[in-house]
C-alpha cells in the first residue's frame, strides 16, 4: 500500500511541474529534529511554483476564470499565478506505543494540491488560494516519516496504523500583505516592516489569522517578508528579482491565529482524543537569510502556543527554505 501511495505521490509531482514554465520555484521544510525532539507537528514540506510572466498560459486562464464569475480584480496591478504541493504530519510525543494515545494527539496526514493568484505592487499584495487536499493513508506521511527517520538513524514510528482516516477536504483562503515601511537602517543596512491578515475558509481549516514582521540586512532582494506557519510561503516568492553578488538579511516577527475548526484537532476530539483545541493562537519566528544571483536561502525557528488545552509542553521546532529564479 505505501508503495502504491509513493509511486502515485511522484506521479503527481512529475505530471505538475515538469508542465509548468521555469519561472521561478521553491521549497520549504519544516521539522522538529533541527531542535533535537519528535512529537505533534512533526514534518511539513512543500514543493512551490510560481509564473514570473502573467503573459503566460496558467495566469492568463486564472485571470480569465476571475473573470467569467465576475470577481473584481485590481487590472493595474500585477498578476502572477502558482501551483504548490503540500504535505504536513502531526504524531504524539511518545512514536513507540503501537496503540491509540488518547491522551496525546493522533497520528494524522495531511496532502494537498494548491493553486493560488496573486495581484499586486511592489508595495501590497492580495492572495487568493484553492487547496485540494487528503486527510488519512492516501497522504503518504507514513511513508514519508519513516524513510525520514531511517535516513537520520532515529527509530521507526509505530503507531500510523492509528491515523485518522481518509476525508477529502477543500479550502479557500485570503490574504492581504503591505509593506508598511522600508528604508535605512543606520549607514550600512537597509530594513522593512511588513503586516498581512487573511482568512481560510472550507473542510479542513476554518481561522483567521494576522502577523507582523522585521527584517534588516544588506543587499535583499526587495521580496515581501511573508511568513504563514505551516508551509503557506508562496507570496515571499513575489520579486524575488536577480540580485548580483551576496545578500543577507535577519527577522523576526509574531503570527496570531483565530482557530474555528481544525480537522485533526476537531475529528480527533470526536474519535475520543484530549484535543481540546485553543482558539486564540500566537507564534513567534526568528529568520536568518542568504541572496547569492538568482538563489535565496533562509534557515528559521519557530515557537508557536499550545495546540491544545491539554497540551503540557510547547513544540518548538525549525525548517529551511530555498528558492531559485530562472
Amino acid at each position: 500500500m505505501l508503495f502504491k501511495i509513493k509511486n502515485k505521490f511522484i506521479i503527481l509531482l512529475f505530471c505538475v511541474f515538469s508542465s509548468l514554465q521555469a519561472d521561478e520555484y521553491g521549497f520549504v521544510l519544516y521539522n522538529d529534529f533541527f531542535v533535537g525532539n519528535d512529537g505533534h507537528f512533526t514534518n511539513g514540506a512543500s514543493l512551490l511554483w510560481l509564473e514570473d510572466n502573467q503573459n503566460n498560459r496558467y495566469t492568463n486562464f486564472l485571470l480569465r476564470t476571475f473573470d467569467t464569475i465576475s470577481f473584481p480584480l485590481d487590472q493595474s496591478k500585477n498578476h502572477n499565478a502558482g501551483i504548490s504541493i503540500d504535505q504536513i504530519m502531526l504524531t504524539p510525543n511518545d512514536t513507540l506505543k503501537t496503540t491509540p494515545q488518547y491522551d496525546d494527539f493522533p497520528y494524522a496526514g495531511y496532502l494537498s494540491l494548491s493553486t493560488y493568484l496573486f495581484e499586486w505592487d511592489s508595495h501590497a499584495f492580495n492572495e487568493y488560494s484553492m487547496e485540494f487536499g487528503v486527510v488519512g493513508k492516501e497522504s503518504g506521511a507514513e511513508w514519508v516519516q519513516k524513510t525520514f527517520h531511517k535516513i537520520i538513524g532515529s527509530e521507526e514510528p509505530q503507531g500510523w496504523n492509528t491515523q485518522l482516516s481518509t476525508r477529502y477536504t477543500l479550502n479557500l483562503m485570503f490574504k492581504h500583505g503591505v509593506k508598511s515601511w522600508q528604508g535605512r537602517v543606520g549607514n550600512n543596512l537597509q530594513g522593512d516592516w511588513f503586516n498581512h491578515y487573511g482568512v481560510t475558509l472550507g473542510t479542513f481549516n476554518i481561522s483567521a489569522f494576522a502577523g507582523t514582521a522585521i527584517r534588516i540586512g544588506q543587499n535583499y532582494v526587495q521580496n515581501f517578508n511573508s511568513h504563514y506557519p505551516y508551509l503557506k510561503e508562496e507570496s515571499a516568492l513575489l520579486g524575488l528579482q536577480t540580485k548580483q553578488g551576496f545578500g543577507w538579511s535577519a527577522s523576526t516577527g509574531i503570527d496570531t491565529k483565530v482557530l474555528a475548526y481544525s480537522h485533526f484537532l476537531d475529528t480527533a476530539k470526536e474519535n475520543g482524543y484530549q484535543t481540546d483545541k485553543n482558539v486564540l493562537n500566537a507564534l513567534m519566528h526568528v529568520a536568518g537569510t542568504l541572496y547569492y544571483n538568482r538563489h535565496k536561502f533562509r534557515l528559521f525557528y519557530e515557537l508557536p502556543s499550545r495546540y491544545t488545552k491539554e497540551q503540557k509542553s510547547l513544540n518548538i521546532f525549525g525548517g529551511l527554505a530555498y528558492s531559485y529564479k530562472f
